[in-house]
């Protein structure tokens, strides 16, 4: 087949940047990530199989049609997350659903699957969603809104923003003329859902409150609240141990979907269940969270007029075909909205015009380029040729990325028969070029990307013969290692750097927490204090400045305490993570660049930017022993009842006073003081 002749200006930047060579993995922290480049007809059929059963779900009549299961198949690589970003990117977008993301990949004690699944609604439902509020407080202003509607069809609701931003002086208001905003909104929820579980409507409610939002969710996920927040609140305090927690999980999980069902189309995702963890009596991750759906679909309840709730569960092909010989899974019920798993499907002549066109796109639009054709410089032939093949996206991008660097090699052949060669240190130069090139402001959004560079960066020092020894910060670094026990931790710290300070041991617990609920970042500060467990000498935070800390979070107690300790938030900036960015793209990517790990190791600027880069820095120093106020907002967390009247709320919270006469709300709710007659 012929090669096309690229235009001068088309060859100089493809030279320089190979488009493909960006690894094409969706990972768990991307299911929620802002940019999104789909291509549409790849496994829109398994994407529209979602859609079709939620819109089922939603329009039956019938209360044993609002439940919903569905099982997709895929092997490593074949886009089950991609899937899911799409489906997720839909659901936000519209508004109309929501998305409870469960991966597996954090689950480390699959004895407490019940309690892991729980933390994961909860989180999911802290993301940010439409109109400029969580999921949790999308679904909090629904319940308002039915409220006034309930009263008076022709009243005004507070739209989500407004009431978000509200809520916390509406309550106070409330609380000054001796009544309680929650509890009237409660006892007026629980005339519209008779049976529901007053403390999840209460708990639902509250994260509306800026204030004390993050612990609604806290208690939402199960997680123990100190005395005087669950008074506040007038909560539970749920202070069990991990058994009880663990027996009481299912029963809140089954309540929370049911009642989500009831206001939005509702998604739960089992992904990434093919690690090689095991419970107690031998089961593996995939047959102890089939055994959950299972379990789900025969307890969640939904009435004739909610919204529906869908179960999906992505599986290997292998693991599927393992529970059909199971009879304990009940394959049956873990896929009722159609006969068979939906498997995902390869690259065809249609999707890969489309895939490389996409990922050519941007890059062209970047350069400020317009290339002769969108797929340009592959031809339509020859894509469709390899796509019957039957590859999946993952293997495509990267034949893409070996069939271009052959284009060029022709290219370069034919107009420069002896090209002059490169010098070593003009290919790390251009190996570095394009590496920071391809670092995206996306990427401070990644937890696990952050922490992966940072610790190869890390772990690279006591590689290197002329660094090993060397004291940065009067740190000597001698590696990393993995956060244990995996039970405790839940993935909020990344991992822990060993090395000596002044002659003796030290051993620093290390978190990017880009975070932005309350909930999601008390339990990461947490975990950085709990040095008896994890094994840290001190601990350091990696987060960027403008990602504010609210004073009246409890991570804002843990930060001051974190600094107490000798620990440190370290000021995370683009500027300093992009250029360690591309060291670890460029050791990934060597032989790309012709440079071996050796060579690099002895390019002096390599060497200085493993021992000067101003993040690496900050993370070795001492740090400075104060609290960083510029990265703090908002008031303090001020308790609205002393200890002995917290302890006398939490004794009579089972005598919820739910009073049987009629609330009038007027037809137009005054948005400065919330009216409750």
């Amino acid at each position: 087949m012929s090669t096309p002749t690229l235009p001068p200006e088309i060859l100089t930047e493809l030279r320089s940047q190979n488009p493909f060579a960006r690894p094409p993995v969706v990972k768990a922290q991307n299911i929620w990530g802002e940019s999104f480049a789909d291509v549409t007809s790849l496994n829109a059929h398994a994407s529209e199989a979602v859609f079709e059963t939620l819109n089922k779900l939603a329009t039956a009549t019938s209360t044993l049609e609002k439940i919903s299961s569905l099982v997709i198949t895929a092997d490593r690589g074949e886009g089950k997350s991609h899937l899911i970003r799409r489906i997720r990117h839909r659901l936000q977008t519209s508004g109309e659903g929501l998305l409870v993301y469960a991966s597996a990949d954090e689950y480390g004690d699959l004895d407490l699957i019940n309690t892991a699944v729980l933390r994961s609604l909860a989180n999911s439902l802290e993301k940010p969603w439409s109109e400029g509020v969580s999921q949790w407080q999308t679904v909090a202003t629904a319940m308002v809104a039915r409220v006034v509607q309930n009263i008076n069809p022709a009243a005004k609701a507070p739209s989500p923003i407004e009431l978000v931003k509200r809520f916390d002086c509406w309550a106070e208001s409330h609380r000054t003329k001796g009544k309680d905003l929650v509890n009237e909104i409660t006892r007026l929820l629980i005339k519209i859902h008779p049976g529901t579980d007053l403390y999840i409507l209460r708990a639902i409610l509250w994260t509306l409150s800026e204030e004390r939002g993050w612990l609604a969710v806290k208690w939402l996920a199960g997680e123990a609240l100190e005395t005087q927040d669950a008074a506040d609140l007038r909560l539970p305090p749920n202070q069990r141990t991990d058994k009880e927690r663990e027996a009481d999980a299912f029963v809140t999980l089954t309540k929370i979907l049911s009642l989500l069902g009831e206001y939005r189309q509702v998604l739960i995702c089992f992904d990434e269940m093919d690690n090689i963890v095991e419970n107690r009596y031998g089961y593996s991750t995939a047959m102890v969270i089939l055994d959950l759906v299972k379990r789900l679909f025969g307890s969640v309840q939904q009435s004739e007029t909610a919204q529906g709730v869908l179960i999906a569960t992505l599986v290997l092909p292998k693991t599927w075909h393992a529970t059909l010989q199971s009879s304990e899974a009940s394959p049956l019920k873990l896929c009722t909205a159609c006969e068979k798993p939906i498997p995902l499907e390869p690259i065809n002549a249609l999707s890969i015009n489309e895939l490389v066109s996409l990922w050519l796109q941007d890059f062209y639009r970047s350069k400020n380029l317009i290339p002769p054709t969108p797929i340009y410089p592959f031809e339509e032939d020859q894509l469709v040729q390899y796509s019957k093949e039957g590859p999946y996206v993952r293997a495509t991008l990267q034949w893409c990325a070996t069939e271009l660097t052959k284009k060029l090699d022709t290219l370069l052949a034919a107009s420069q028969p002896d090209p002059p060669k490169l010098t070593p240190t003009e290919r790390w130069e251009r190996a570095d070029l394009e590496a920071q090139e391809r670092f995206l402001p996306e990427y401070l959004e990644d937890n696990e990307l952050i922490a992966e560079v940072v610790r190869f960066c890390l772990d690279r020092i006591p590689q290197i013969s002329r660094l090993s020894g060397t004291a940065i910060e009067k740190v000597v670094v001698t590696g990393t290692e993995d956060i244990t026990p995996k039970s405790k931790n839940n993935g909020y710290l990344h991992f822990k750097i060993l090395g000596t300070e002044a002659g003796q041991p030290v051993r620093i617990l290390v978190a990017a927490v880009q975070q932005t609920g309350g909930f999601s970042v008390g339990a990461a500060f947490k975990r950085l204090l709990d040095h008896e467990t994890f094994g840290g000498d001190r601990s350091c935070v990696l987060r960027e400045e403008n990602r504010k800390l609210r004073r009246s979070w409890k991570a804002y107690d843990y930060y001051q305490e974190l600094v107490k300790q000798g620990g440190e938030w370290v000021h995370l900036e683009a500027e300093h993570l992009k250029p360690l960015y591309a060291l670890k793209y460029i050791y990934d990517n060597h032989e790309q660049f012709d440079l071996s790990h050796k060579r690099l190791d002895s390019f002096g600027e390599v060497q200085r930017r493993l021992t000067q880069n101003p993040l690496i820095k900050d993370i070795l120093s001492q740090p400075r022993g104060q609290v960083s106020e510029t990265a703090l907002e908002g008031e303090t967390l001020h308790h609205l009842h002393s200890e002995a009247e917290a302890q006398q709320i939490l004794q009579h919270l089972g005598d919820l006073n739910l009073p049987e006469e009629e609330l009038e709300l007027p037809t137009q709710l005054d948005l400065t003081v919330l009216e409750v007659a």
